[in-house]
């Protein structure tokens, strides 16, 4: 019997590979757990386990091993079924590939705008065991084996997998694709990716916007769940306030405000109707993309080809120097001729267009980071700390540290 031999094929796994092994039961209760210590303590290891309970699919429990990945972090899990009845799952994962590269770390990092340890980051992936693709492939099928007494051909696996669109063992390249723990995206189980998404969603950010459903494995809370009893609705509830939240943030960046309520209610009506776990997280990604591709369509059409060149530079170079002679040259018009025109169309110099998005920078550090007063000014390009808090308050009627206190960040170094 299956149930009765779990806990056992699950220690037998841990022993051999020193990966770690869960049971998720019918329930998505973890019964079973098998980890190394500082795995365990780590503060990235909750979130990331709370995630994997998703992946149980108890409304189609598929009859083969199935892979997933989640921010570089590789995973596969087998449904569990006797005489009909679906037990729930094994888990077998997290392990790397090849060690976590600084790039991969960097990303990360780059995302939630370094508001992440990036020490407990790092020691989190250095815990993790490296395994390569083909020797993960061969561990799920023992497990399959030792599950159901039966063999499978790792090629049907791989096919089976294809269809499903989660698998990234077949690929070469191996370009990890993040799981389905991506549907924290909005949720109180991380509050600063939750801002990032909705400014860039405000802001039309389209060249972002992926980032941010690529790299949401990082948080430091437990993930909600709106309805206990009923994981499926549970999944609908959260991706309902999501949209709500995406909405309000599309019409704060310039939609119309009856299209955005029209489009929430459409994407709702069809969240209402879907079944399965996967299809409400890719409308809801859907849902997300349509409301930014919006708001990025009304910011395109506002200025000319020439201005919005500009308006792109100086955003992706907030961080080094900026000049009218080097704007000019990459729009190939004489630096009088450009600052007149960007004053007529934008209606204030350039000058003050690159301090004011500057200091929109400086907001999103103060509110989302812990990194002080003086490190953002040295940053963002001002000559000294004096004249980075008399620009602030020009722009915001506030100084740095009055901002970051009335946005909730006690506890934070504002020195």
């Amino acid at each position: 019997m299956i149930r009765e031999d779990l806990q056992y094929i699950c220690q037998l796994i841990y022993d051999i590979h020193q990966i770690p092994v869960y049971y998720v039961n019918q329930f998505g209760e973890f019964e079973y757990e098998l980890s190394k210590n500082e795995l365990r303590k780590n503060p990235y290891y909750e979130p990331f386990k709370e995630q994997i309970r998703v992946y149980n699919y108890d409304e189609d429990p598929h009859d083969f091993p199935i892979f997933f990945s989640n921010s570089n972090l590789n995973c596969f899990f087998i449904n569990l079924k006797e005489t009909g009845l679906f037990l729930g799952s094994i888990i077998v994962g997290p392990t790397l590939e090849s060690e976590i590269s600084k790039e991969d770390i960097s990303k990360v990092m780059d995302v939630f705008k370094g508001n992440v340890n990036k020490g407990k980051l790092i020691e989190y992936y250095q815990s993790v065991p490296v395994i390569d693709k083909q020797q993960l492939l061969s561990i799920s099928l023992l497990v399959y084996y030792l599950a159901y007494r039966k063999m499978l051909d790792e090629k049907i696996v791989l096919q089976n997998n294809k269809k499903l669109n989660l698998v990234i063992i077949e690929s070469e390249e191996l370009e990890l694709e993040l799981s389905k723990g991506r549907r924290n995206f909005i949720f109180h189980s991380n509050l600063s990716y939750e801002r990032v998404l909705l400014d860039y969603v405000k802001n039309g950010r389209m060249d972002k916007i992926k980032d941010t459903f690529d790299y949401s494995i990082v948080g430091e809370a437990e993930l909600g769940l709106l309805s206990k009893r009923n994981r499926l609705r549970s999944e609908k509830n959260l991706m309902i306030t999501g949209i709500a939240l995406v909405c309000r943030a599309a019409i704060e960046g310039g939609l119309n405000e009856e299209i955005a309520f029209t489009l929430s209610d459409f994407y709702i009506q069809q969240l209402e109707e879907l079944r399965s776990l996967k299809t409400i997280l890719n409308l809801t990604e859907e849902a997300i993309m349509d409301y930014t591709k919006r708001v990025h369509q009304l910011n395109v059409e506002k200025y000319s080809a020439t201005i919005i060149t500009c308006q792109e530079y100086i955003y992706k170079h907030l961080y080094g120097d900026i000049t009218l002679d080097q704007l000019s040259e990459i729009c190939s018009l004489s630096p009088n001729y450009l600052s007149s025109l960007f004053k007529k169309e934008v209606g204030i110099p350039i000058s003050e267009y690159i301090q004011r998005q500057r200091i929109e920078e400086a907001k999103s550090l103060l509110h989302l980071t812990k990194y002080s007063i003086s490190e953002i000014s040295t940053w963002l390009n001002f000559n000294d700390q004096s004249y980075f808090i008399k620009v602030f308050k020009k722009y915001t009627g506030l100084t740095p540290r009055q901002y970051r206190n009335n946005n909730h960040t006690s506890g934070i170094s504002s020195t």
